[in-house]
């Protein structure tokens, strides 16, 4: 489907801090959900702009994502500890 993904400012902040073993299994969820645009989620819930924001779990950690399908990108939002 050829989808890529980007990441909000807030994310790729978090990612800095984090060991690399850890960013790379970050980078390799991030594919996987670029590669499978219309993945659900975990859960899922609508932002007070209306997109359906998908809650991803991955281990210990959960990633916020929603789909722009008119440009083909996955918007990474959020990934948070749970």
């Amino acid at each position: 489907m050829d989808y890529h993904y980007s990441l909000d400012a807030s994310v790729a902040e978090t990612l800095l801090h984090l060991p690399a073993r850890q960013r790379r299994v970050f980078i390799e969820a991030f594919r996987m959900l670029a590669d499978n645009p219309n993945l659900e989620g975990d859960t899922t819930f609508l932002d007070p702009s209306g997109r359906t924001i998908q809650k991803v779990n991955l281990g210990r950690w959960r990633i916020s994502c929603w789909t722009d399908h008119p440009i083909k990108e996955v918007r990474i939002v959020g990934i948070q500890k749970i």
